[in-house]
């Protein structure tokens, strides 16, 4: 049993084949020309099959020129349906962020609970003092 894909390629090349068909080809040699056709198309996924049957028939005049023109119409086609895919690479970018025009709070002045945050990150030291300060101006 013929597939859908199979049934709607062998359809389409049966009527690019009555478009150009010779008075003298029997039914016979259109029967093994339209199987040579599709075993030479086959590979091609159904939708570039369409466009590149479409394009053959606004230019072919005999038989011979079909399926040459369907693969030179779909070439640029499969080259992209064949390209190598690869998954996109998420990245997490910071944001730039502007230098500080206003100073940080004093460390002093914070809530004990971002007091306690601050000082499990690093954000926050402690000086020998006792007193707290920003770890970036202990560092500078």
């Amino acid at each position: 049993m013929q597939d859908e894909t199979e049934i709607e390629m062998s359809a389409m090349l049966s009527a690019s084949l009555a478009l150009v068909k010779p008075a003298g080809m029997t039914e016979k040699e259109a029967q093994d020309w339209l199987d040579a056709a599709y075993d030479a198309l086959s590979h091609l996924p159904l939708y570039i099959f369409r466009d590149g049957v479409r394009s053959a028939r606004l230019t072919c005049d005999h038989p011979a020129k079909v399926v040459p023109a369907v693969i030179a119409a779909t070439r640029e086609l499969m080259v992209w349906h064949n390209r190598p895919k690869t998954p996109p690479v998420l990245r997490l970018v910071s944001p730039v962020v502007p230098p500080r025009d206003e100073p940080l709070p004093d460390p002093e002045t914070l809530m004990p609970a971002l007091k306690r945050i601050g000082l499990q990150q690093g954000w926050i030291v402690e000086t020998s003092d006792g007193r707290l300060r920003w770890a970036q101006e202990t560092a500078a």
